[in-house]
């Protein structure tokens, strides 16, 4: 039996759940994880559409690797979350990627804006990191504004690649 788009978005919601559960329990994201991932993505693209779909999946990966990878430059994300979102665009081809990475980025900068707030006693949380939040929002709560805050206002951002997935899916990102 051949494998059909609804399958495929199963996967791939089954992935980022993985990550998110994961990455919360542990604030890792295992290359294991997303080798196999990739792997049943890859393969899937390919049988579901050819040379067709290995194009889409090469594109999607490169795309959310891409788009991940100067926040892990600037320090604002681990190895993890480019590597689960250059994972998540084997899946989605190039343009469902970009929509998928600018939910996540969104859902992100709630989260971290969430995260400064709970936090906010404990850190004392000054104009500095808030505006900071507004130019580059996962970098101020990863720690890279103030380098001595990183343990503190850190969150597992696996969680913001899994809801700003589904809510690419959600909006048909295909």
């Amino acid at each position: 039996m051949l494998a059909t788009q609804n399958q495929l978005d199963a996967a791939l919601l089954l992935f980022v759940l993985c990550v998110a559960v994961i990455d919360w329990r542990t604030h890792r994201i295992p290359n294991l994880l997303c080798a196999v991932a990739a792997l049943i993505g890859l393969s899937t693209q390919v049988w579901m559409h050819g040379e067709d779909g290995l194009l889409a999946a090469l594109g999607g990966a490169a795309v959310g690797f891409a788009m991940f990878l100067p926040f892990y430059v600037l320090r604002a994300f681990g190895a993890g979350d480019v590597k689960a979102m250059a994972t998540v665009g084997i899946f989605l081809g190039m343009r469902s990627t970009v929509i998928a990475v600018g939910m996540t980025l969104i859902i992100g900068a709630v989260l971290g804006l969430a995260v400064l707030l709970v936090k906010r006693s404990h850190t004392g949380a000054t104009f500095h990191r808030l505006v900071g939040l507004l130019v580059a929002p996962i970098a101020s709560m990863r720690g890279s504004i103030q380098a001595g805050t990183t343990e503190s206002l850190r969150f597992p951002y696996g969680v913001a690649i899994a809801c700003g997935t589904a809510a690419a899916l959600l909006i048909g990102a295909h």
